[in-house]
């Protein structure tokens, strides 16, 4: 079939869209930002958000703002994706809460409530999904993690707590097993050097932070990849997320 000149100008802007379309599908995709939530937004007014390794989005800036990492879905959930592409790097999207931190020994409660759904990923053994973590020294006293197998167990989640941020030695606290497509609540509270977690609004177990008094922390939510081994994606939805100091 042979065209015209003026009927090739007229398909000229046709040509151009699906060449665009075909070199650029990513810039054409629009994502959801999460602030549209209203159940979000109290928490992302107090947050920032590290990608892969610095600030991507700076402390409240979340208004209309998403991105290929953090975006929404099915209009209501909070989600987290990050691929980890080396081994012994590290890569996170990740929420940090402030821009204040807090002292274990308040005796005000400082606390966390979320309810998440992990993906099951094909090649990541290791995912850290919320976290305490202290400016100095830099360790975090808790990590909630999902392992691929860890003492004989597949498939679970843990609470992995380390009493004193001058030793090595970490606690592992199982939390059973990752419900698959469906979503796990988990809060944790640290008052007066003691911190409580709570699976599915059972007390799951209590544990004493006191040798980190006077030491500042802060929460953490989101996709933390840190297997010295692992390479590939992962992704945790939220509907829930409150953060109160």
């Amino acid at each position: 079939m042979k065209f015209s000149m003026s009927e090739k100008y007229k398909l000229l802007p046709f040509f151009i869209v699906l060449v665009v379309a075909f070199l650029s599908p990513l810039t054409l995709y629009a994502y959801e930002a999460p602030y549209k939530v209203a159940i979000f937004r109290d928490v992302l007014k107090k947050s920032k958000l590290q990608f892969p390794n610095k600030e991507q989005i700076s402390f409240g800036n979340f208004r209309g703002v998403a991105k290929a990492n953090f975006y929404l879905t099915d209009r209501r959930y909070m989600t987290f994706k990050a691929r980890k592409r080396h081994k012994k790097v590290i890569v996170r999207s990740e929420l940090r809460f402030g821009p204040e931190g807090w002292k274990v020994n308040s005796r005000r409660s400082k606390l966390l409530k979320s309810e998440f759904a992990l993906d099951m990923p094909r090649s990541i053994d290791q995912i850290t999904i919320l976290q305490i973590h202290a400016e100095k020294p830099s360790f975090p006293p808790l990590r909630i993690v999902w392992l691929r197998k860890h003492k004989g167990k597949k498939d679970h989640l843990w609470a992995i707590v380390r009493p004193s941020p001058y030793h090595k030695k970490i606690h592992y606290v199982d939390l059973g097993k990752r419900p698959n497509n469906r979503f796990t609540r988990i809060s944790i509270s640290v008052r007066n050097n003691q911190m409580k977690i709570w699976l599915n609004k059972r007390l799951r177990t209590t544990q004493s932070l006191a040798r980190w008094k006077g030491i500042i922390n802060y929460y953490k939510a989101g996709i933390y990849l840190s297997g010295k081994h692992d390479v590939g994606m992962a992704t945790v939805r939220y509907r829930l997320l409150e953060h109160k100091i």
